[in-house]
């Protein structure tokens, strides 16, 4: 039994949520139950539903609350922290990315401020905080770190196509990592030729960032490489001390940090795996799959410190009908899958043809590989590509000539 359930049990209430957006409620209210926390904690509305609810319940000792539709939050937060007093600490949220705000909120006795989306690791971050009792100092970036229950579920296809997403679609600076030392192909995918300061950066004693700014590679406005020539040869890590510090210097350079690891596992990436702030697991449904599957999620362990985990059916091998059936698989393993992707295997291997991977011919692959983007960096995902194209088509279907003589108009 977690800390925070026990905590519930003895009628202590640990902390309680406020969001002004009714959709956001059951989204926060998942992410409080990865953390070990009831559902029950995240509630709807805004700083004067906070107060009313305070007034009949024991004050928490902590306390998340929607500012987006006050027009005046100081105020509104003041008579909120008047009420709940200084053993609780208040954090407010908002689509405002400000940082005159920020300071004022501060200087108003808040305890925090965090900008929407919130994604998994910065709510449990922020919770951490609180029960220490200060701020958490953390790196500016986020690493996503993407491996396979085996070889050939396409790791580094899903890596290359979310470091693309992030940096040309959300427009985030973005590195991608491939740990493949010995046959990396994100390069390749990539259209970036040479060295890309990956094995520079393990074998140094000190990483320096900025020589390691010189020394990986630009491939488009937001979005860098960090490879090294594949070598057969490649010695392994002694210490998986490099790999860290590597992942720590990216996460001060860039937003978003890819990391394309083996599903052979070389020593280093279960380490990455261990501290990323999101796990994805790419998997087929195969026998071989679902136990390789288990084992990993059995060693990643659950969510409850804020780390995503993420299952993605990629159909990589066009086995056309799974050896075993996707609720066999999820019963298996105890998880549902997150995101499913189809086999595109030709047009992908067309576009490299013609120099860098391109998404543009494959909206069928681009659209969850979107959604997968977003749910790693805790975004709430657009609307279901399934219901948009249905809409679409429904559309086509009303502007098409009717066929029907007796619904049709006719001129006097």
């Amino acid at each position: 039994m977690s800390d925070s359930n026990h905590k519930e049990i003895e009628g202590l209430q640990p902390l309680v949520l406020f969001t002004t957006d009714q959709i956001a409620v059951k989204e926060f209210a998942d992410n409080l139950v990865r953390l070990g926390f009831s559902e029950k904690l995240a509630l709807s509305g805004g700083v004067a539903k906070a107060i009313d609810w305070v007034k009949n319940h024991p004050v928490p000792s902590l306390l998340f609350v929607d500012i987006d539709t006050e027009s005046s939050p100081l105020e509104a937060l003041a008579d909120l922290a008047s009420i709940c007093g200084p053993a609780c600490n208040i954090v407010p949220f908002g689509t405002k990315q400000n940082v005159d705000l920020y300071r004022a909120l501060l200087a108003n006795g808040m305890f925090d401020y965090l900008a929407k989306p919130i994604p998994l690791d910065m709510l449990a971050s922020t919770i951490q905080g609180s029960e220490k009792g200060a701020r958490e100092e953390s790196l500016t970036g986020r690493t996503i770190a993407v491996t396979g229950s085996s070889g050939g579920t396409g790791v580094t296809l899903v890596s290359v196509g979310l470091a693309k997403l992030l940096s040309e679609k959300r427009h985030l600076m973005t590195s991608l990592v491939d740990f493949d030392r010995k046959n990396g192909n994100a390069a390749l995918m990539l259209g970036h030729e040479g060295d890309a300061g990956l094995a520079g950066a393990l074998s140094a004693d000190v990483i320096d960032t900025r020589l390691l700014r010189r020394s990986i590679g630009k491939t488009d406005e937001r979005l860098f490489m960090v490879a090294q020539q594949p070598d057969f040869y490649a010695q392994k890590l002694e210490e998986s001390v490099q790999v860290l510090e590597l992942g720590g210097c990216l996460c001060r350079m860039f937003n978003q940090v890819v990391w394309d690891l083996p599903a052979a596992k070389p020593y280093g990436s279960l380490e990455v795996l261990l501290h990323a702030q999101t796990r994805i697991i790419v998997t087929d449904f195969t026998v071989t799959d679902a136990r390789n599957t288990l084992r990993l999620l059995k060693e990643l362990g659950d969510e409850s410190s804020g780390q995503r985990i993420l299952l993605v059916h990629n159909d990589a091998r066009n086995i056309g009908k799974p050896v075993i059936t996707q609720k066999a698989f999820e019963d298996f393993i105890g998880r549902k899958i997150d995101v499913t992707l189809p086999n595109v295997g030709v047009k992908i291997n067309a576009s490299l043809l013609e120099g860098k991977v391109s998404f543009a011919s494959s909206p069928e692959l681009e659209v969850p590989l979107l959604k997968l983007a977003d749910l790693a960096c805790g975004r709430t995902p657009d609307v279901d590509h399934k219901k948009s194209s249905n809409l679409f088509q429904r559309i086509i279907d009303a502007l098409k000539p009717n066929k029907n003589p007796s619904l049709t108009f006719r001129r006097h």
